[in-house]
């Protein structure tokens, strides 16, 4: 396991990793569906380990399975037609946006930090111009900051003046929020500095979204 573990990028392997990794999408999927059933009108998954990065054939920074994607795709299977992806951890959403980068079902828009390129995961995948491929063309947005140092302000700036717009003309029947903190004030390898006052305006901006 541990041999496995020192060929993927950022993984960290023990025996109850994969349970723990199959009850964090089971969560996720299950969170979901409550709300696309009708059980409940929002619903919070709080589940380690994180699945952004998880691609749909590899592990990646600290993901094993991307937990989002595993819920968004049942509940396309369900019959939803249009669905947003907000993803504001301070590291770009490479899986999922790999994973539904064709699909003119999802929208996915990511807030992360780019640095031209250099932060994790490193490349082109998060930059702006960056916008999906195929019959997907146009349903990814990638808003990625130019280094450390943007907070509450930029990223209601970035929800007001990009998120929501684009939002309000897809007008998505169900949006799921890839939740990740570490664009936190005080986090020591983000370098954001969001406050959970700020978190806070950014789900009530979603809440009133069509």
């Amino acid at each position: 396991m541990k041999n496995l573990a020192h060929r993927q990028d950022s993984i960290y392997l023990n025996e109850h990793s994969v349970d723990c990794a199959l009850l964090a999408a089971g969560c996720s999927l299950e969170a979901v569906a409550a709300v696309v059933n009708g059980t409940a009108e929002a619903a919070a998954a709080i589940i380690r380990p994180p699945g952004h990065h998880a691609t749909c054939c590899g592990m990646m920074g600290f993901c094993l399975y991307n937990n989002v994607a595993v819920a968004v795709i049942d509940a396309l299977n369900k019959g939803v037609k249009r669905i947003l992806i907000v993803d504001w951890d301070v590291h770009h959403g490479n899986g999922t946006q790999q994973i539904f980068e064709k699909d003119p079902r999802v929208l996915f828009i990511s807030i992360h930090r780019y640095d031209s390129g250099l932060f994790y995961p490193t490349g082109s995948a998060g930059a702006p111009e960056s916008v999906g491929a195929g019959a997907g063309l146009g349903y990814t947005v990638n808003i990625g900051w130019d280094g450390a140092g943007a907070g509450d302000s930029e990223y209601i700036a970035a929800m007001q003046f990009i998120v929501l717009p684009i939002a309000n003309e897809f007008s998505p029947e169900l949006i799921v929020i890839s939740a990740g903190f570490d664009s936190a004030r005080g986090d020591p390898l983000g370098g954001c500095k969001v406050t959970p006052a700020g978190y806070a305006k950014l789900v009530r901006s979603l809440c009133v979204a069509p």
